[in-house]
């Protein structure tokens, strides 16, 4: 992949000041903040208090990667890119999620003030960098929420475990964890090289959250008396499992070679005749 090095690691440097310095400055300040104010959903205090550092770790890990990126493409290395995609993957995990528990709680979601850069980065980054197609920059970008909202739901899940102990959060929490890794591995590896088994791994990512957090929304809901934040990774599982399904979308979508797909059939005809 033929990229534009000099414009990848001024973006790269900005990420990791981002991601090293915005992180500390942010909790820092509203960790304490966060663990002492009263929350209106179950389980958003455990959040607060023990995800909130784990989301923390992994936006400074992000701000690392970045930082070596950066390294990579002004001595023009290949493995720069990737690098960098995989910065941004856990850079809009990092600023997203958390915010959702400090507005539970009453509290300004502060960490927007990075997650919105950061979409940004993500798109010049895509374009301008890598020079990657319309069509993929946006999958990827819906892929990526599939990948941020099943991680929302096992997080949430755990913490209803130690609240409230219910047995459908105990029998499905694990699963969305597996249907995160799946969605995370499909955004890098379409942004990279999209390719027919990284299609295959998306529909067993969305069929799995679908199958278990379909329930989880229905259950929540129905408790809460109003719509429930489970349901948004089974909506937009289901919105991508119908792209990946209809015929000749994720041809048009990625161009991905269909290799995969080829059968090698034997002529048993020619074959008895020989």
């Amino acid at each position: 992949m033929k990229t534009n090095a000099r414009l990848g690691g001024i973006l790269a440097i900005i990420g990791a000041l981002m991601g090293i310095i915005g992180h500390y400055v942010l909790f820092l300040n509203w960790y304490r903040i966060g663990m002492a104010a009263d929350s209106a959903e179950p389980g958003c205090e455990i959040l607060l208090k023990y995800i909130h550092p784990a989301l923390a770790d992994l936006g400074i890990l992000a701000g690392v990667l970045f930082a070596v990126s950066a390294y990579g493409f002004f001595t023009k290395r290949n493995w720069a890119f990737l690098l960098s995609v995989m910065a941004i993957t856990l850079a809009l995990l990092s600023s997203w999620f958390i915010n959702v528990p400090y507005m539970a709680a009453s509290l300004p979601p502060i960490y927007f003030t990075l997650f919105w850069p950061y979409l940004i980065l993500y798109f010049v980054l895509l374009k301008g960098v890598g020079r990657v197609s319309w069509s993929i920059t946006l999958l990827a970008l819906v892929t990526g929420l599939a990948y941020i909202t099943c991680f929302m739901n096992g997080v949430s899940s755990t913490s209803r475990i130690i609240t409230i102990g219910s047995p459908l959060f105990v029998l499905v929490q694990r699963l969305h964890w597996v249907a995160m890794v799946g969605w995370g591995v499909v955004t890098v590896g379409i942004i990279l090289r999209p390719r027919e088994w990284m299609r295959v791994v998306g529909l067993i990512s969305g069929s799995l959250e679908l199958a278990v957090g379909i329930p989880l929304a229905y259950a929540t809901a129905m408790n809460l008396g109003r719509f429930s934040l489970f349901a948004l990774a089974p909506i937009i599982s289901l919105i991508l499992v119908v792209l990946f399904l209809w015929p000749n979308m994720w041809l048009r979508l990625t161009g991905a070679e269909g290799d995969d797909q080829m059968l090698v059939e034997t002529d048993l005809g020619t074959a008895a005749a020989d």
